[in-house]
């Protein structure tokens, strides 16, 4: 049953997408018309609701794909698609401990905090208050109960306070600034990640991975999301797609090899 303070997405009869908070008394405005809260609050996910000027929408609690994509921002997101294979790569598991540079509006952040469990820990670094506050929020709306990432402001750039990280993630227009910090706090094994979006960013933060001599494995990938559009004898690509959203390169860290060591 629908509670006051529950998230819940609306989808009307085109599947556009309305992500609000249940709160008593309140109501939901679209060209649409509008639904008292009240209406939604008691009943069961999966049930339809009639706006004032006769429109049904669908309501459910959202998945975190849904929540993540809809939330309020003032940062572009990182994608699910990317998300999810950003914690592959990292081996992301219960008990991981990671450092993400750029909290941004907390959606990579949303995703790392259920990957890593209460075990696990998060450390979010932004250089901006009000990006930091922004994903803080977006976070505890998700997940109030989860008591597992420290929001933090400060330039990952000059101090990374954590050592012995499983992984570090970054989300920032040069990272290539903050390989040093990254090479000092991340364990031996551990795994490094960029998310770019541009390619010539990418170039210039894998020769500072390269440069170090402490980072191997060193892979760029690219991912594209079609879906699909069945129907009877009409089935085709649609003719939207989640297309081009990033750059991610993944590297692990290792000792220098013994014999560039000794030509340093």
């Amino acid at each position: 049953m629908f509670k006051p303070g529950d998230n819940v997405i609306l989808y009307d009869k085109k599947e556009r997408v309305y992500l609000i908070n249940l709160e008593q008394e309140s109501n939901f405005e679209s060209h649409l018309g509008n639904i008292a809260h009240n209406d939604i609050i008691g009943i069961e996910e999966g049930n339809w609701v009639q706006t004032n000027n006769g429109h049904w929408l669908l309501v459910f609690k959202p998945t975190r794909n849904e929540f993540v994509v809809n939330m309020d921002r003032i940062a572009t997101v990182i994608y699910p698609k990317d998300s999810a294979a950003i914690i592959n790569k990292a081996n992301l598991n219960m008990g991981s401990k990671v450092i993400e540079a750029g909290s941004g509006s907390g959606s990579l952040t949303i995703a790392i905090s259920e990957a890593i469990g209460p075990k696990g820990h998060l450390f979010s670094y932004d250089l901006r208050g009000d990006m930091s506050s922004k994903a803080k929020q977006n976070f505890n709306k998700l997940l109030p109960n989860s008591d597992n990432v420290t929001f933090k402001i400060g330039d990952v750039n000059l101090k990374i306070d954590e050592k012995e990280a499983d992984a570090i993630i970054f989300d920032l227009p040069e990272p290539w600034n903050a390989v040093d910090q990254a090479l000092v706090s991340l364990r031996h094994g551990g795994v490094i990640i960029a998310f770019l979006p541009t390619i010539m960013q990418v170039s210039n933060y894998v020769d500072s991975l390269k440069k170090t001599l402490q980072f191997s494995l060193i892979e760029t990938t690219e991912l594209l999301e079609r879906p699909w559009t069945i129907g009877g004898r009409s089935i085709r690509p649609d003719h939207r797609m989640t297309g081009h959203t990033g750059f991610i390169t993944f590297a692990r860290k290792c000792f220098i090899r013994p014999d560039k060591e000794s030509t340093e």
